[in-house]
């Protein structure tokens, strides 16, 4: 069974994600800011820090990134689109916040479609999901989503923002709909829920 610990942290009410193997290797899912917590999950239980997965580059999911590089080196994975606003401050909105200085992040590792991480028992699909940003992408482990602000309960990401397109989102959202089987989605903001539950009662999922 997977082993998945939501850590808050960041701005805007962002989820983080922690993940650890059998072995005590991890990776984290969006790391928001404010990491103290992330660390303190880290050294409470032994785990090396191998992976940053990043769902999309706006500065709520990518803020905690530089900290954690700098005292783990874990690769940092992120939608192969989205690298332009992770190497700008003022397209991954961090130039603009009122609670941040403006920041840029470095990708080790762009992801598109289809690519698999592995991480000893582990294997992480990615689907690309854009709409909300033109990189978003979701992380498919086992029976859970990671789902970043593509899919969240009753509700989907903002199309408004640099790269965001409504039609794109909704095609990223029959992607995920006509996945077979349930999941657990974990998104990137508010609470968790299911693939079946959005299928039944998003009134955006509904559409497609």
């Amino acid at each position: 069974m997977l082993q998945v610990k939501q850590v808050p942290v960041g701005y805007a009410g962002s989820n983080c994600y922690l993940v650890t193997t059998q072995e005590k290797n991890a990776l984290v899912v969006d790391p928001g800011g404010e990491i103290d917590n992330i660390v303190s999950e880290i050294q409470q239980e032994g785990l090396t820090l191998r992976y940053i997965l990043l769902t999309h580059a706006h500065y709520d999911h990518i803020g905690g990134v530089n900290a954690l590089v700098e005292t783990y080196h874990p690769q940092v994975v992120l939608g192969r689109e989205d690298e332009d606003m992770a190497l700008d401050a003022h397209l991954n909105l961090s130039a603009r916040g009122k609670l941040v200085k403006g920041f840029t992040i470095q990708p080790t590792v762009l992801v598109q479609e289809g690519d698999t991480i592995a991480l000893d028992e582990l294997r992480i699909k990615v689907i690309e999901t854009p709409g909300h940003t033109k990189g978003g992408v979701c992380y498919v482990c086992e029976d859970v989503i990671f789902s970043g602000d593509t899919l969240f309960r009753g509700d989907i990401g903002r199309c408004d923002l640099y790269g965001g397109n409504l039609d794109t989102m909704m095609k990223s959202l029959k992607k995920l709909k006509d996945l077979p089987g349930d999941y657990k989605v974990l998104p990137g903001h508010s609470s968790a829920t299911t693939l079946q539950r959005e299928r039944e009662y998003n009134r955006y999922m509904k559409k497609v």
